[in-house]
C-alpha cells in the first residue's frame, strides 16, 4: 500500500515538472502586463509585441485582437499585446526611452501608438509601419467612422505585410527569438 502511494506522490510530481516546463506561450496573440513585460525586456529575450491604447470596448467592437490573432495563427507564430490603457505617460515614456535602441537617433518606441513591434534582446528593433495602431485608428474602426474600415480584419493585408516585415527581419539579422 505504501509502495503504490510512493509511486502516485512520484507521478504526481513528474505531471507538475512537465507542466512546469511546458509553460510556453501559445501561438497566437498572447495577452502580457506590464510586470511581465518589463520582466521579459530586463532578461533581453527577443519577441513579437502587439501594444497600442483603447477601451476595453473599442478594442472588442474593432476586432483588433481576433485580426492580429489569426494572421499569427496563420503564420504559426507567437506574439504578445498590451493595451497600455490606464497606464501612466510617464512609465510609458521611461519604457520606451530604455527600450529603444540608438539607431533610431533620438526617436523613441512609443508604446500607445507603435502597434507591432520586435523586441531583440530586450530592444525594440523593427518598427512596421504598416502596423501604427493610433488611438484614433482604433477609434475610428470601432465606431465605425468615416474613412475607417469595419473592423481590424479589413485591415489584414497591412497586419500581414508587417508581420512578414518584422519577421524577414529578424531573419536577415540573425535574431533567433522566444518566437
Amino acid at each position: 500500500m505504501k509502495k503504490n502511494g510512493l509511486i502516485g506522490v512520484m507521478l504526481l510530481s513528474l505531471i507538475l515538472m512537465l507542466g512546469a516546463c511546458g509553460n510556453k506561450a501559445d501561438i497566437g496573440m498572447n495577452e502580457i502586463n506590464l510586470k511581465d513585460l518589463e520582466k521579459k525586456l530586463e532578461n533581453e529575450e527577443s519577441f513579437l509585441l502587439v501594444t497600442f491604447s483603447a477601451s476595453k470596448d473599442e478594442v472588442e467592437k474593432s476586432e483588433l485582437v481576433e485580426a492580429f490573432d489569426q494572421a499569427f495563427n496563420e503564420k504559426e507564430e507567437t506574439a504578445f499585446y498590451m493595451n497600455v490603457e490606464g497606464e501612466s505617460q510617464e512609465k510609458l515614456d521611461q519604457l520606451g526611452e530604455e527600450h529603444s535602441p540608438p539607431e533610431y537617433n533620438g526617436d523613441t518606441w512609443e508604446p500607445k501608438d507603435d502597434g507591432l513591434v520586435l523586441i531583440q534582446e530586450g530592444g525594440v528593433m523593427k518598427n512596421p509601419r504598416e502596423t501604427l495602431l493610433g488611438q484614433s485608428l482604433i477609434k475610428g474602426t470601432a465606431n465605425d467612422e468615416e474613412g475607417y474600415e469595419e473592423s481590424f480584419f479589413d485591415y489584414m493585408d497591412d497586419i500581414d505585410a508587417g508581420i512578414d516585415d518584422a519577421l524577414e527581419y529578424a531573419e536577415q539579422n540573425g535574431i533567433n527569438s522566444d518566437i
